[in-house]
């Protein structure tokens, strides 16, 4: 079978056997007359085991390894594949919370969406200083997140930054219905 009679197939282009081909991945099993690559029925077979390794969000070179390898055990990429995935939608979670207040907050310029986004990375912060300067910084500025004070509040095990991040909260203006919901939290502390 001709390398378009594979791409057809397979679903794979052309371009990307060839690739495919200068990475080792898959080599054609011959050469007809004039030159063309062959393909035998186990070629196209590694292809499609190469296209379903690559959906699970292996590197083509650990889609080498895993095939070539006759020793290879699947379980610690397996493992390693569930850890970075769950990684990945802890980041992209994080992220889409992090829009979500920015967009609550509603801000009217570029200036606005800038000032929430240095101000919900000080709240982040590990250094109990910036996180409290944060606070105190956004009782004068208008829109503040809510939602990220009143998770601060919630979270915070320094006692003076917790009372910074109220008193920025009660500035706000908003958010008390928000803390009172963690009157309900298993969470002694929170409570």
């Amino acid at each position: 079978m001709l390398i378009g009679e594979v791409a057809r197939r397979s679903g794979v282009s052309a371009r990307m056997l060839r690739h495919y081909e200068s990475l080792g991945l898959v080599r054609p099993t011959g050469r007809n007359d004039v030159g063309y690559r062959e393909y035998s029925g186990e070629d196209v077979r590694r292809i499609f085991h190469i296209e379903s390794l690559r959906s699970l969000g292996l590197s083509l070179r650990e889609v080498g390894r895993a095939l070539d390898d006759p020793g290879f055990s699947p379980a610690g990429l397996v493992d390693d594949l569930v850890r970075r995935t769950r990684e990945r939608i802890a980041s992209e979670t994080e992220l889409l919370n992090r829009l979500s207040r920015i967009g609550a907050a509603e801000p009217g310029d570029w200036e606005g969406v800038l000032r929430t986004v240095a101000l919900l990375q000080a709240l982040g912060s590990a250094s109990p200083g910036t996180r409290q300067r944060a606070a105190l910084s956004s009782a004068g500025e208008a829109p503040v997140p809510v939602e990220a004070l009143v998770e601060a509040v919630l979270s915070e095990p320094d006692p003076s930054v917790a009372g910074a991040l109220r008193w920025a909260l009660a500035r706000s203006g908003g958010g008390l219905t928000l803390l009172a919901e963690g009157l309900d939290s298993p969470d002694a502390a929170v409570r």
